[in-house]
């Protein structure tokens, strides 16, 4: 008898009852002709786009493969173990030197985080963010000191983690970070923290975030402002930018708008609800808006300058994959800026688009999915050892659903 097919080899559509498969292409087709009718993509309008907006040509830098840059990424466990009595998640964050695409040092911390099952489960899920991001900015804090690069290489946006803070800000959390010396009794304490580490690190003129998921729509927030008769463009700028923008080009938000690009970001929206207002009127709501969010999420309407103050913009490394959103302070050195705005280009990987020690470091501080529950698995083991009563840990460490595992 010949050798079974791994499981693997089918397609996950495949796995699923005859009634669902067949339903499954169903969809597929429905949502094909939705797009069809729709006309997603004018292409009239993205040819008047790409006269509308400036795109220039990326300034090289020839000793790039000189610099001193240090790449900085974390992650968390993809989740958590639940039991009856407890809940678990692990994180960790790490640095690597590289001389051009020659890595040749790394640093690792690590830590985790738990709780009775008292909160809930969207709230532990952003203190376990908050907490990871607590560690990037410690141990981007560690390689500024320890090596004083060039660069330093982020993976995100600078103020990615205020959204929805304000829902953990006044939670009590108590934890203190392994062998450190500090405790954080509520989210507004570790949310305090982050945001000065991370103020510490735009000021250092050396950061540069490299954000990989960003759903952004100032341009259609920008052609609202000045043509509140316009039809909405329904697309994010990554998308806009993926079809005007060619290899080796740069876009800024800065150099295209007289705006902020976050300000934009939300202009669609609040002119919905002031319809028929003028622009301007428009324009000032939005920014009220805005610092009201930044108040909520952050506790402090001052750290509002400094969220300001990123210049943030896209390089098309590539053709075949959309081009890369950077950010970085305003204050810069401008030579500086073009030394790392080249870097990102130079040091691509041809597979992402991105810059490829920013993807060694993902692979290399990715948590498997399994850990959280052998972490639990390997505490209920020690508690045994020790003489815990068992009916105790059955107690504690039982599973929701023994018949699936993480």
């Amino acid at each position: 008898m010949g050798a079974q097919p791994e499981l693997d080899e089918y397609p996950n559509w495949s796995r699923m009852p005859r009634v669902l498969q067949t339903r499954f292409f169903e969809l597929a087709e429905a949502e094909a002709q939705k797009l069809i009718q729709s006309n997603i993509i004018d292409v009239d309008f993205i040819k008047k786009l790409r006269d509308m907006l400036k795109i220039s040509r990326l300034d090289s830098y020839e000793d790039w493969e000189e610099l001193l840059v240090a790449c900085v990424d974390g992650s968390d466990t993809p989740a958590c173990n639940e039991r009856v009595g407890l809940r678990y998640a692990l994180f960790a964050s790490a640095y690597k030197l590289f001389k051009g695409l020659d890595g040749f040092e790394e640093e690792f911390i690590s830590d985790y985080y738990s709780d009775r099952q008292i909160m809930s489960h969207d709230k532990f899920s952003k203190i376990v963010e908050l907490f990871m991001t607590y560690y990037e900015r410690l141990i981007a804090h560690l390689a500024l000191k320890k090596h004083s690069p060039d660069i330093l290489l982020l993976d995100g946006s600078f103020f990615g983690y205020r959204t929805r803070c304000s829902e953990i800000l006044n939670e009590d959390i108590d934890w203190t970070p392994f062998n450190r010396n500090t405790r954080f009794k509520t989210g507004k304490e570790l949310v305090d923290e982050i945001t000065r580490l991370t103020v510490e690190l735009i000021k250092s003129g050396k950061a540069l975030g490299v954000i990989k998921r960003v759903n952004t729509a100032a341009i259609d927030g920008w052609v609202a402002y000045k043509n509140p008769t316009g039809k909405p463009i329904f697309l994010n700028d990554r998308t806009l930018l993926s079809m005007i923008m060619e290899t080796c080009t740069l876009f800024s938000y800065d150099e295209a708008f007289d705006v902020n690009f976050n300000i934009l970001n939300w202009y669609r929206n609040v002119s919905k609800e002031l319809k028929g207002e003028d622009p301007e009127t428009i324009l000032k709501e939005t920014e009220r808006r805005f610092r009201v969010q930044i108040k909520a999420d952050l506790g402090d309407e001052s750290y509002l300058q400094y969220i300001m103050d990123m210049r943030r913009c896209y390089i098309k490394t590539i053709d075949d994959c959309p081009p890369v959103c950077v950010e970085f302070w305003k204050g810069s050195n401008p030579n500086w800026i073009k030394k790392a705005l080249w870097y990102v280009y130079a040091s691509k990987d041809t597979a992402t688009g991105l810059p490829f020690p920013l993807d060694i470091v993902d692979n290399l501080v990715s948590l498997p999915k399994g850990v959280a529950r052998e972490f639990a698995e390997e505490i209920e083991a020690r508690l045994l050892r020790a003489g815990m009563e068992q009916n105790v840990l059955l107690t504690l460490f039982s599973r929701f659903n023994p018949q699936k595992e993480e």
